[in-house]
């Protein structure tokens, strides 16, 4: 079947037999893109393997690197160190993750009680927008969320979402180039009758007609700052492991906002 000159060719008959050569031909097309796709996809996860071997020994030898820098005198590097190790910690952890996730997807969430507005500060400081003196950052944060909301989640899984969403708006902003653009990103929170509403806004130049209708499938991106959309593939499969939703709202205003939608909230 991955031979394109097996194809059949349509005789031009108008009987029954006509018809059945045109449908054999197009089930043959069909099947050998299929084929084709299955093929590049097994090829595309063996070096991802191999990639993620490596580069699981390059996080381990920076990983020592930054122990060091922790025992420094310096108030920078006692500062910013505990933060690199945490950074390249969670590295190490999606790593080890990347053969489950190409054997049967992401792991089942474990649920326990997050701090919304605690997980959203790791992103921040993640991302280098939590206005520590020296680190300088072009993109405004603003934390809304509630210090006291609650809400049933992974805790590792839901900061990959945010964070996924997070970048990509900074990523998007950071891309403009123009100085005198608002450049804000906000994060707020709403809990009602048993669920929590999580919104990520940017005031970025938002997505293209085009990417919108495959917003949320792996290596479909169509926007401008050079992504898969791979990031918001994942985040999209997360919160549907945890039995929630997550959208791009239509809003009539510059910019995109996200909104994540999951069950089970905490009562405080």
């Amino acid at each position: 079947p991955e031979d394109p000159s097996l194809v059949i060719e349509p005789s031009g008959r108008h009987d029954e037999i006509g018809v059945a050569e045109v449908e054999l031909a197009q089930m043959q097309k069909q099947q050998r893109g299929t084929m084709s796709q299955q093929r590049h996809l097994a090829d595309l996860g063996l070096a991802v393997s191999k990639i993620n071997h490596d580069l699981r020994n390059i996080l381990a030898s920076a990983s020592l690197f930054s122990d060091r820098l922790s025992g420094l005198s310096d108030p920078v590097a006692q500062r910013l160190a505990p933060r690199l190790v945490r950074t390249i910690d969670r590295a190490v952890d999606y790593t080890q993750t990347v053969l489950a996730y190409g054997k049967s997807g992401e792991a089942v969430p474990q649920r326990g009680i997050v701090r919304l507005h605690r997980l959203c500060e790791d992103v921040a400081e993640a991302l280098a927008l939590d206005r520590d003196d020296s680190v300088e950052s072009s993109v405004e944060w603003v934390n809304s969320v509630d210090q006291n909301l609650e809400v049933a989640a992974d805790s590792e899984q839901l900061f990959r979402v945010l964070l996924n969403l997070s970048r990509n708006a900074v990523q998007a902003m950071e891309g403009t180039g123009d100085d005198a653009l608002v450049k804000r990103l906000s994060v707020s929170a709403e809990q009602r009758e048993g669920a929590v509403y999580i919104w990520v806004a940017d005031t970025g130049p938002g997505f293209p007609a085009a990417a919108r209708k495959n917003l949320f499938t792996a290596f479909s991106a169509t926007g401008s700052n050079g992504g898969t959309g791979l990031g918001l593939a994942i985040a999209a499969e997360l919160v549907r492991a945890h039995g929630g939703t997550l959208s791009l709202l239509d809003d009539d205003v510059p910019g995109s906002r996200f909104e994540i939608v999951l069950p089970s909230a905490v009562s405080v």
